[in-house]
């Protein structure tokens, strides 16, 4: 009987877990690290693509890229 009641309470703090973080807000940024719905924040995709440009046009202005 008691192992019975253990197993219901285990139950029912489990799915008081997941309700109060839902599948979706479970992520946290690769970048960062700070909790929300995407993989990837969206300041650290902007900063990410910006040095991306900035790394094309340098290599760009040298004269490499694509001939």
């Amino acid at each position: 009987m008691a192992k019975q009641n253990k197993k219901i309470q285990k139950n029912e703090e489990t799915e008081k877990a997941e309700k109060k973080r839902p599948f979706e807000l479970r992520h946290n940024c690769l970048i960062c690290g700070k909790p929300g719905p995407e993989t990837i924040c969206e300041h650290c995709k902007i900063v990410v693509q910006a040095e991306a440009v900035a790394k094309k046009r340098k290599v760009e202005k040298e004269g490499g890229g694509p001939t």
